[in-house]
């Protein structure tokens, strides 16, 4: 093999990654916890006697820790019944202490056993690991020796007996792995190397390497109509292992022969990257199923039960809907324990409410029924509120609050239950046609809206306008646009964007247009005093009004500065100091056009 097909090969095993990571995805495992949620306490025991000599170590101590919560989980659900027996029977319940339950203890050993034994498994398997690679070791070193030494007519028949030592062999610690395959493969190729004297036989040594190989070619290739996606990329994976422990072919077709082994498996991890998608999409549409069936869980607890008999009906829908989930078939890996954890504690939910049902029987309903009234007196006046954002979230309290309250009389709890809904239903009513009938009108709102930045972008575009026009025809526009009626969200946004930059750019347009005119007209006032007989005079006179009016301003400022400082540690002194800072801001402003009339003069009198 070449050194391009060498490297070509070697790196065409990270090709392969993909193919380990859809290993992963394919486990085909269901939920455990799932799996032993309906069993009773002798079916759990006998299924964790059932494990005592499972060969698979790692998966059966799993299950065990699934059968030991489900065994709790029923456990807490038997609690309350055996607490009310100790009352019932004339005890104080702060005196109750759980008794010790004999089918935990049992498990309990089992699970103990079984740590000792998944630890010596542990440890064997290390052993073993190191063991093995001795073993290799030995069999490279004599691979290593042969290759040294001097060739013989039994040469190739030994060196055929150390690749099937070396194949034998399986499992070594990872940290060694390549390096050692490195070694070995560079000790065979040596041979084959320096191999000649018995050249027909190096040939035909070749020749059945080639056989192995189109055979490893041909099963590939059937792997591609393998349904079960793990099954056929576990098996592929153990032809490219086959593969690398066979030794080389002929140098003619070394190349070709590769190419058809690559193809075979592109074709197959190709085939299953399809099967991949179509199988997430099913198990999309599990998890879709089973978010259904979380829903209606939902609503199965959604009213809190007031007789033993509702309790029990609640229980059987549960267990309905137990079954159908049981029926539907896996969903993506990432969110399988997120919702069977979901489905669970809708079911922890119901049990744990049945207990403290039963441990409250006794008390007092009419207090419950006073409370449930008052709340539908509180959704009741709520019901016509036109703020449906604010009272949408007061409703949802209102419900939360609802659920926490316990029974009422029977006699009563249908017809409390029927107004607290009415209440509610009212409001929500109103509330979607409100919402219906303002997407409505913001459709005409945007229209109207569109039509004033038309509008605004040909009164920009017009440059004969005279200021004042311009001025006028801004304001009857921004009357249309405030006229135009409500909208909201990402319309809103651009609309509004888009308007403001062209009503900013106008009208600062018309300000910079009424300076210039203002400037214009004083400094013709200016100039027709210069030609009065007391021209002179007048423009002192003029020169004289204008400084003691910034010196007027000024003072102001100073003085507002100063008992800004007196109200800043006040109670209210934001409201003050922003009330001085606007008066101040104000007075700056006609300094400075008082400034600009100054200059102005100036430039006539010189």
């Amino acid at each position: 093999m070449s050194d391009e097909l060498e490297k070509a090969s070697e790196s065409y095993a990270e090709q392969l990654t993909v193919a380990e990571q859809m290993i992963e995805l394919n486990t085909e495992e269901i939920s455990l916890e799932l799996q032993y949620s309906t069993l009773t306490k002798e079916e759990l025991l006998a299924a964790a006697d059932a494990l005592v000599h499972a060969i698979d170590v790692k998966k059966a101590f799993n299950q065990l820790q699934a059968i030991r919560n489900a065994l709790d989980d029923l456990l807490d659900q038997e609690r309350p019944g055996i607490i009310r027996t100790w009352v019932e029977a004339g005890n104080d319940p702060r005196d109750f202490v759980a008794p010790v339950d004999s089918t935990k203890q049992s498990i309990q050993r089992i699970v103990t056993d079984f740590k000792k034994r998944r630890e010596n498994e542990r440890k064997r398997a290390e052993e073993e690991k190191l063991h093995n690679l001795k073993q290799k070791q030995l069999i490279l070193d004599k691979i290593k020796a042969l290759v040294d030494s001097e060739e013989t007519d039994q040469s190739l028949n030994a060196l055929r007996d150390y690749m099937r030592a070396w194949k034998e062999v399986r499992q070594i610690p990872k940290e060694y792995q390549d390096e050692l395959y490195a070694a070995y493969k560079f000790q065979v190729d040596k041979f084959y190397n320096q191999l000649s004297v018995f050249n027909e036989l190096k040939e035909l040594d070749k020749d059945k390497n080639l056989e192995l190989k189109i055979d490893l070619i041909k099963r590939a290739e059937q792997l591609k109509d393998e349904p079960n996606i793990r099954k056929a990329l576990l098996q592929l994976n153990k032809y490219h292992d086959d593969w690398k422990n066979t030794g080389p072919v002929r140098a003619e077709i070394s190349e070709d022969i590769w190419k058809r082994f690559k193809a075979a498996s592109d074709i197959v991890i190709d085939a299953k990257k399809a099967d991949q998608v179509t199988l997430d999409a099913e198990r999309q549409q599990n998890l879709d199923k089973k978010i259904v069936l979380i829903e209606r869980a939902e609503t199965s607890i959604a009213v809190v039960p007031t007789q033993p008999k509702e309790w029990a009906k609640i229980g059987k829908e549960l267990d309905e809907l137990m079954a159908e989930w049981k029926k539907i078939g896996p969903v993506p890996t990432d969110k399988n324990e997120e919702i069977w954890n979901k489905f669970k504690a809708i079911r922890n939910q119901y049990y744990g409410e049945r207990k403290h049902f039963f441990r409250d029987l006794n008390s007092s309903k009419k207090d419950n029924l006073t409370k449930k009234e008052a709340l539908c007196e509180k959704a009741e006046s709520l019901k016509d509120s036109n703020e449906f954002m604010k009272t949408s979230d007061t409703f949802a309290k209102l419900q939360d609050e609802w659920k926490t309250v316990g029974p009422v009389p029977e006699d009563q709890n249908d017809l409390v239950w029927k107004r607290f809904r009415s209440a509610f239903d009212h409001f929500y009513t109103r509330k979607n046609e409100w919402f219906k009938q303002r997407k409505q009108e913001e459709g005409g709102a945007i229209v109207k809206k569109k039509e004033v930045i038309l509008g605004l972008d040909v009164l920009k575009s017009n440059e004969t306008i005279d200021h004042e026009t311009l001025f006028n025809e801004l304001k009857i526009w921004q009357k249309q646009w405030n006229d135009a009626g409500f909208i909201s969200g990402k319309s809103y946004q651009q609309l509004n964007k888009t308007y403001q930059t062209l009503a900013d750019e106008i009208f600062q347009r018309y300000r910079s247009a009424s300076n210039n005119q203002r400037n214009y007209n004083q400094k013709k006032h200016f100039s027709n005093l210069t030609t009065s007989t007391d021209g002179q005079k007048r423009l002192e006179l003029e020169d004289r009004k204008i400084k003691e009016k910034i010196a007027k301003f000024r003072n102001e400022i100073a003085t507002m500065e100063n008992n800004k400082s007196f109200f800043k540690h006040s109670k209210n002194a934001g409201d003050f100091v922003k009330q001085f800072d606007d008066n101040i801001a104000k007075a700056t402003e006609q300094i400075a056009k008082a400034e600009q009339e100054l200059k102005l003069l100036k430039s006539v009198k010189s």
